[in-house]
């Protein structure tokens, strides 16, 4: 944490931002900088790692745990005198970060990033406290680093003739010329015209020379056994088929099965340890279609001799091979979480990406794994359009348990390349959406200001600009919170977005907001029992012009809201618990966009529960809702039965209702499963889902009316 204290006069506590923020204190005696000596102390026990220590006096003093705390103290001051000119008021500052890894991931292999970009960068992550940058260097496009060993992969690997994602880019270009290919990026070889770069080792040295300085440390990625198409163009027979082709989803992957295979990847790492002095080496081991091992021979007896039963475990004994390789070499690896599907050592950290996933945190925390979260939303940030909001609010940090807490090493967001065609795209989606990662990781936990943060920003913007940084634009996403107010017997909304100053406006008959529409104001928009269900619709309005995307949701206060919920069978999953036993009755809709909202629960097989409406009423009609989403393997129930009962005891006749949206529909499919009653009293209403796929089924409210 961090505290502020004026010496000898009111005491203030904040946390220490990422940002400057101002300081509202009475001053002591302004101290002037050219009269102020400096001294400087490291102390290794000093509080926690990076830690740091300002004491501003007649002298500044400054104590920091290491080095790098040293230098975040350093870049505190250079806030202050931001925030304060030379005036430096008297105080103490004590701070250390939340979290240890602190970062920043570039997509180099989709397009390619100069060694100035990269170093760019490396000032910038050093000026926000972060202190790792994750450099994609491979993948099925590209071949970013030189291997003496084997040349081709940047003769052949790092050049690629124009693909579809440059022709999305060309085509874009028409109406935006950001999206230009850069033409030191472009050569000709003979009739060809190719597209690509890389970096000499001596380089990347450099770049690791010039990250050490400023507490960066870099961490290369080397994608493996999937991914690999750069290698298996020039060595197809490398895959299980002999053949560099692209499967159903992804490329032909490497095979497991092959001797060959391994000593080429190990000259690889060699080369790679030699370059990079990071303790950890990314190997990827992510999106592996293993559809060709299926049918290779080869793979079928290495699985027969060693014992293996899935292909998801052959997958896991090639990662194994190499994690004891460059173990061996005094370092650990780093998977992305598809690695764990076959098993994977504990020794490997794990970084989260597939939010969609139920359990993946579940099973990384269950196999000991250190965690570096990086979900997909919201911390992929390869479009200009994801909020602040969602990045600076994410909580999946605090969703392990106490007692693993250990295991989260922190985070960092994630620039994938495929639309990235210039420098000021890539600006402009990190920036500035890692400035609110970066207060995340460091401010302790419940001391975060959203409100402040965003205040803050627009003077941050403006050192931005100063420094040739292109940030994106505010975008106009509404994040709506829905409160049920069971005193009150209302449900109330409040509003919040990336502006400083929002004007929200909303209309409450499922019509579109203007200019004229009812103002928003920090007051909750509020729906009282028996009153009519509203359609509401909000939108950030710029220039008096409602700015999609709306937020849309219906309200309505019906009789089970607040009613208590039994679960006679059947329990959630736990990483889709939503409001546990508050869910089905708790007022609030889930939205249509997925199952990540927090608001549906999930379920691997049948369940069943019981609502107590707390006393005997006339029903009219019954509905619970439930989301199909195939690609993650998420479908409806094949049916819903429900039964009404006077004394919880003796229940009538059940009445299904069948499901009728097909398995093979694709996208995000909302149903309503209700049963309509005539002239029927009831307290007790029992709902059962059938799940006979035993896939994924995710349910939200039931509404009584």
């Amino acid at each position: 944490m961090c505290i502020i204290l004026c010496l000898g006069m009111t005491i203030v506590v904040v946390a220490q931002q990422i940002i400057p923020q101002p300081v509202s204190v009475t001053m002591g005696k302004g101290l002037t900088g050219k009269d102020v000596r400096t001294v400087t102390v490291i102390d290794p026990a000093f509080l926690q790692k990076d830690g740091y220590q300002i004491i501003i006096g007649k002298k500044i003093q400054i104590k920091a745990q290491s080095e790098a705390g040293l230098q975040y103290a350093h870049e505190t001051l250079s806030q202050l005198r931001a925030q304060y000119g030379e005036a430096l008021p008297q105080m103490r500052i004590t701070d250390y970060p939340r979290f240890e890894w602190r970062g920043l991931m570039l997509d180099c292999a989709r397009h390619f990033y100069t060694l100035e970009y990269l170093k760019k960068q490396v000032d910038l992550l050093a000026h926000y406290k972060m202190n790792r940058l994750h450099l994609h260097l491979t993948d099925d496009q590209g071949w970013r680093i030189e291997i003496k060993r084997y040349p081709e992969l940047t003769q052949q690997g790092a050049w690629r003739t124009f693909n579809r994602q440059d022709s999305i880019c060309l085509e874009r270009y028409k109406d935006n010329p950001e999206f230009a290919l850069d033409p030191r990026f472009i050569i000709h070889h003979g009739d060809k015209t190719l597209y690509g770069g890389y970096y000499t080792q001596e380089q990347l040295r450099e770049l690791v020379r010039y990250a050490a300085e400023r507490h960066v440390e870099i961490i290369p990625e080397i994608d493996m056994p999937g991914h690999t198409q750069a290698i298996s163009a020039i060595h197809p027979e490398f895959t299980a088929t002999g053949e560099a082709k692209w499967g159903n989803v992804f490329s032909y992957p490497l095979s497991p099965a092959k001797e060959e295979v391994y000593e080429y990847l190990q000259h690889i790492l060699d080369e790679v340890l030699d370059i990079f002095p990071s303790h950890y080496i990314h190997i990827g081991a992510d999106e592996v279609e293993k559809d060709t091992w299926k049918q290779d021979d080869a793979c079928k007896a290495l699985m027969q001799k060693e014992g293996i039963e899935t292909y998801e475990a052959l997958q896991s004994y090639f990662v194994h091979r190499i994690q004891q390789y460059l173990e061996r070499k005094g370092r650990e690896i780093i998977c992305w979480d598809d690695a764990m599907e076959g098993g994977l050592d504990s020794k490997a950290d794990v970084m989260y990406w597939r939010h969609w996933i139920a359990g993946v945190l579940d099973k990384a925390v269950k196999g000991g794994h250190h965690i570096i979260f990086t979900p997909g939303s919201p911390m992929y940030i390869g479009h200009s359009g994801r909020p602040m909001y969602e990045i600076y609010h994410y909580n999946g940090f605090d969703n392990i348990p106490q007692e693993q807490q250990h295991l989260i090493r922190g985070g960092q967001v994630s620039l994938w390349g495929e639309g990235m065609s210039s420098f000021r795209l890539a600006d402009q989606c990190i920036y500035p959406r890692m400035l609110a990662l970066a207060e995340r990781l460091w401010t302790p936990k419940g001391q975060t200001d959203w409100k402040s943060f965003k205040k803050r920003l627009e003077q941050e913007k403006k050192w931005l600009a100063a420094h040739d940084v292109v940030c994106g634009k505010t975008v106009s996403t509404l994040n709506l919170m829905q409160k049920t107010d069971l005193d009150k017997r209302q449900i109330e909304v409040t509003f919040d977005s990336d502006y400083a100053d929002a004007d929200i406006r909303y209309t409450l008959d499922g019509t579109t907001p203007t200019s004229t529409s009812l103002a928003y104001t920090d007051e909750p928009i509020c729906v009282k029992e028996g009153e009519p269900a509203v359609e509401l619709v909000a939108a950030v309005m710029v220039d008096g012009v409602p700015q999609e995307p709306f937020s849309r949701r219906r309200l309505e206060y019906h009789k089970a809201v607040g009613a208590k919920v039994d679960y006679l069978s059947g329990h959630w999953y736990e990483s889709y618990k939503a409001d546990e036993l508050a869910t089905f009755t708790d007022g609030k809709r889930g939205v249509e966009t997925g199952y990540g909202d927090g608001l549906w629960q999930g379920f691997q097989g049948d369940f069943e529960v019981v609502v107590d409406l707390g006393a005997v009423q006339e029903i009219h009609a019954v509905s619970m809702r439930f989301l199909q989403d195939i690609g993650p393997d998420v479908y409806m129930p094949d049916k819903i039965e429900m039964a009404l009962s006077v004394d919880g005891h003796t229940y009538g006749d059940a009445t299904a209702v069948m499901n009728d949206v097909p398995t093979d529909r694709r996208g995000v499919i909302i149903k309503d499963f209700t049963n309509t009653y005539s002239q029927t009293r009831a307290r007790f209403i029992k709902v059962k889902a059938f799940n006979t796929r035993r896939s994924f089924i995710f349910a939200d409210e039931i509404v009584v009316r």
